[in-house]
């Protein structure tokens, strides 16, 4: 497992960075500070950077490549459900909570409305 920023997440890091500077400018501020990472930055534990550690049963559409459906749903246990963080491949460094909610309720809907018809059987789209 490596936590070493990859290009994508430095990208993040600058947009998401750029659009809250944007942001804060329309508010006047007195001050403000922070900085997006930099190209070839590494994880550094000595400062906050995210905490939110993610993977280990990660979402995807075949059991091949993936421990989870996209329903989050075990490939190998259909009663088993796994609902977190564990299901992203990598954080892009920033607060997954909001998505994480966002597939929960997707799951619960998804359990509701599909497995409970035909419990035990893996979930596929309708």
């Amino acid at each position: 497992m490596t936590f070493n920023w990859h290009d994508n997440e430095i990208r993040g890091s600058q947009f998401y960075f750029e659009k809250g500077e944007q942001l804060a400018s329309v508010l006047n501020p007195l001050s403000t500070t922070g900085s997006a990472k930099q190209p070839g930055a590494q994880y550094n534990t000595t400062q906050y950077q995210s905490t939110h550690a993610v993977g280990g049963a990660i979402m995807g559409d075949s059991p091949e490549t993936s421990a989870i459906n996209r329903y989050l749903q075990s490939w190998d246990v259909p009663n088993v459900f796994a609902v977190g963080a564990n299901a992203f491949p990598q954080n892009n460094g920033y607060n997954p909570t909001g998505l994480v909610g966002g597939l929960a309720y997707w799951t619960a809907n998804a359990i509701r409305e599909i497995y409970l018809k035909n419990p035990g059987q893996p979930m596929v789209d309708a």
